[in-house]
């Protein structure tokens, strides 16, 4: 679902959230079947959300370091801006 604000967005049937962070297969099945087939309900999706098809499931990552980089369009410089942390 492309819309910000999935892990803390609400599906049309109640379930909460869109973004899990979960410990083994079993609890990923659980919340696949909560989330596919129904919508996603965010601040950028309106109020009819946007129905769940697919559900990306990824290894959990330790990392030492977290950086930030974006490239945005400024309406005051007319052009990019780049904002790193």
């Amino acid at each position: 679902i492309h819309a910000g604000g999935r892990g803390k967005g609400q599906f049309d049937h109640g379930f909460k959230g869109g973004v899990k962070i979960l410990g083994n297969a079993k609890e990923v099945e659980e919340n696949a079947k909560e989330m596919l087939g129904h919508s996603l309900i965010t601040k950028q999706t309106g109020p009819d959300g946007q129905m769940c098809k697919k559900v990306l499931v990824h290894e959990g990552v330790n990392f030492q370091r977290e950086l930030y980089l974006a490239i945005l369009m400024d309406r005051q410089y007319n052009g990019p801006v780049i904002v790193s942390s």
